[in-house]
């Protein structure tokens, strides 16, 4: 068995500096160390040779320092190590990087796995793993938790001296998503990308230390690869930064020395009211009861009516063999997600960003479906921004499998030459936006918090936070299409819906033989076998609406339960700092930052961590922060709205203790209670997971067995839909 690992040498992310002629980091003089994801990935591409035997060659792309970190891991147990260093592909975007990547793995022949971390804790996209697998045409897995191979025993080796794949492996893996722990089982050739629940990486042998100093290490550039000069680098680079700036971190907080008893009241008196209109006082001090609807933790809640509504049905190869559409209107695409059969509200928060963005472009704006869908979730979307609505139905899409989700997205594309294409930066978005970007020979840019329209020149201008957030950069793709971008979920509410607004809806089928044989190739490689929804403590951080953390100042693990306990009487959800998780206080799926969730609930609370760069990065985009720790200089109080200065024992407890006091004396009940979105939503409403939406305070009256936040009838309203009729034909465009 062939393993190859993807390495990168990334700067310690505190002292990055920007080159601000060219947009790209400056890393000469900076301290270097392997990115701790691929550490996880070198210990697992180890662990599967010391079961099954393997020779694992690992690659890395830099200056010749990096030769460094290739040397390390030829300690910690790799066999061959590969340097790609050349002045040509100095200033690459991920997409640059990723072809150089592909050609040299290429370049090496036959293989059987590719392994990667996630992403790299400098640059944040996560998006060089899935491109690569799209430049070689083999199934990328991401978020991959823990991988097995199938049928084999540790008696059933494959030879250490046979580089070469001589038979087809199977692997199962489980990813971790927004939903739980997805259970796939693909076939070799296949990429993965792992998180560091995976495993724990190893520290280097004396033995593993004396191969390396002496290992001879291939210095390869573009000549050795067959790639010309000009494709790769800046020059060859699709995206290109066009300013840099320093974003403002600290928000100048209030601040509140909690070492006395009335102190303390005070603090948490105005925890209380911070946190009150997010709970559904409407701003005022305490927390009042709310009515609530009907919670879906996943997926927005649709009109059950049936809306007479006229359709077409298109076959995509009619459209591919008549060539693109011609209209003097471009088309501006968001790529809808959906979560347990219904419509995410990430595509919804989409469709509010790309609404403004089209109008100020006069462009249509589309919403693309994959899979098997509903005209009530259709035409919620219209409701809620999109002029026209594309269905791209086929059984074979019900799943997410890269591979054809985004071959689906390329016919489709390649008929109608959309100018921009947006998704959310979900584990689905981060995995299919690169992959269809390499397929279409365009840039990306990933995790965006603000996007805009260039005046004059009509360009998609991207925001996004670099270097662990030290550094905001605007991107622009000047001359590839269509220009691509990831958004960083909840950054933006979704529109409030209009059901009078009037747009098409147009199915298309697959018939394309080309099409069928991708499908039917892949769906022999990649399975999805099971979603586990219901697995012990994990946590959708990314949904929540407020989150507790807790960090080394807890001390010990038991007492995480007081993070548990107010998270609970908040009705939200717990994280960590990497530290506790690497303690074992607390599984993975909790951790907060750059190695862990990069999060944008309405409220962080975080009790006992100081606020390391790599976690600070995880937490910009929340509303409000409230810090608790005793360590007056702790960096965490400097980006805090609300610092408290003061013994998280002491405070933690009278806090949970004063909310379930509040609940109870005000429904008899000491039920949890869930935060709202919105104090001015009304029924009908578009919601974020686990948030409600208030009908009037103390308009009903639930009896003492309901959760203050809960009503006996917890029914949506059903809005009635009026008649959508499809536009006119020269308002739409027709595959």
């Amino acid at each position: 068995m062939h393993i190859i690992v993807l390495i990168k040498q990334v700067p310690e992310t505190d002292k990055v500096k920007m080159d601000p002629e060219t947009g790209t980091m400056v890393r000469s003089g900076l301290e270097s160390i392997i990115n701790p994801l691929d550490l996880y990935a070198i210990e697992e591409a180890l662990m599967l040779k010391e079961h099954f035997g393997a020779h694992i060659t690992v690659i890395s792309m830099g200056p010749l320092d990096a030769e460094r970190a290739l040397r390390e891991s030829l300690a910690m147990g790799c066999d061959k190590a590969i340097l790609l260093t050349d002045k040509a592909f100095a200033g690459s975007d991920t997409w640059a990087t990723s072809r150089v990547l592909a050609e040299t793995i290429k370049h090496i022949g036959t293989f059987d796995l590719i392994l990667a971390g996630e992403r790299a804790t400098d640059g944040d996209t996560g998006q060089v793993g899935p491109a690569v697998a799209s430049w070689l045409g083999i199934p990328a897995l991401t978020y991959v938790s823990s991988l097995e191979i199938e049928s084999r025993t540790k008696d059933s080796r494959i030879a250490e001296s046979d580089h070469n794949r001589t038979s087809s492996l199977t692997f199962l893996v489980r990813r971790l998503t927004e939903e739980g722990y997805q259970k796939v089982r693909v076939q070799s050739p296949c990429l993965i990308t792992v998180v560091k629940e995976i495993a724990s990486p190893r520290l280097p042998t004396l033995r593993g230390k004396k191969f390396s100093r002496s290992a001879e290490i291939s210095h390869w550039g573009a000549k050795e690869i067959n790639l010309d000069p000009a494709s790769v680098g800046l020059a060859g680079s699709p995206t290109r930064v066009v300013k840099i700036f320093y974003p403002k971190v600290a928000r100048g907080g209030e601040r509140i020395l909690a070492l006395d008893e009335a102190a303390i009241d005070k603090a948490i008196d105005r925890i209380l009211s911070t946190i009150g209109p997010i709970m559904g006082d409407g701003g005022c001090s305490g927390i009042h009861k709310v009515a609530n609807i009907e919670k879906s933790e996943t997926k927005v809640s649709l009109a059950k009516s049936q809306p007479a509504m006229q359709e077409s049905m298109i076959s995509l190869s009619e459209q591919l063999s008549s060539g693109p559409i011609v209209d003097d209107k471009p088309e501006f695409w968001i790529i809808t997600e959906r979560r347990k059969g219904g419509i995410d509200l990430v595509s919804l928060e989409l469709l509010a960003r790309a609404r403004h963005l089209a109008d100020s472009r006069g462009a249509t704006l589309v919403a693309i479906v994959l899979g098997p869908s509903s005209k009530d979730e259709a035409a919620m979307l219209i409701a809620h921004g999109a002029d026209s609505v594309i269905l791209v139905e086929s059984p074979s899409l019900e799943d997410f499998i890269c591979e054809l989700w985004a071959e689906a997205l390329f016919e489709l594309a390649c008929a109608r030459k959309p100018e921009v294409i947006l998704g959310a930066a979900t584990t689905t978005g981060r995995t299919l936006m690169p992959y269809l970007a390499a397929k279409l020979g365009t840039g990306l840019t990933a995790d965006c918090t603000e996007l805009s329209i260039e005046e004059g020149s009509g360009l998609l201008l991207q925001t996004r936070p670099a270097i662990g957030g030290n550094i905001m950069a605007t991107i622009k793709t000047a001359h590839h299409r269509p220009q691509m971008a990831t958004v960083r979920p909840h950054s933006m509410q979704p529109l409030p819906p209009d059901f009078g607004r009037r747009g098409s809806i147009i199915h298309v089928i697959d018939d394309s033989s080309l099409g069928k044989i991708i499908s039917d190739s892949l769906a022999l490689s990649v399975q999805v076998l099971a979603l586990e929804s219901n697995v012990k403590d994990f946590e959708n951080l990314e949904s929540a609406q407020i989150v507790v953390s807790g960090g080394r100042g807890l001390k010990k693990a038991d007492n995480f339960k007081l993070i548990r306990e107010l998270a609970s009487s908040l009705g939200g959800a717990v994280g960590a700092s990497r530290e506790s998780v690497d303690r074992g206080w607390i599984s993975y799926p909790h951790q907060v930052g750059l190695s862990g969730k990069t999060i944008s609930p309405e409220i962080y609370i975080c009790a006992g961590i100081s606020g390391a760069v790599q976690h600070l990065a995880g937490i910009r985009t929340a509303k409000k922060i409230i810090s608790i720790n005793t360590d007056p200089d702790a960096p965490i109080h400097a980006v805090a709205d609300l610092a408290i200065i003061g013994d998280l024992f002491e405070i933690l407890p009278r806090l949970t203790a004063q909310l379930k006091s509040i609940y109870s004396s005000s429904s008899g009940s000491e039920s949890k209670p869930e935060p709202r979105l919105d104090p001015g939503f009304s029924p009908g409403s578009v919601l974020r997971p686990g948030s409600v939406s208030s009908l009037g305070h103390g308009s009903s009256s639930p009896s003492s067995s309901l959760s203050p936040c809960q009503t006996k009838d917890t029914k949506l309203q059903e809005p009635d839909l009026p008649r959508s009729e499809i536009l006119s034909t020269e308002a739409q465009h027709e595959i």
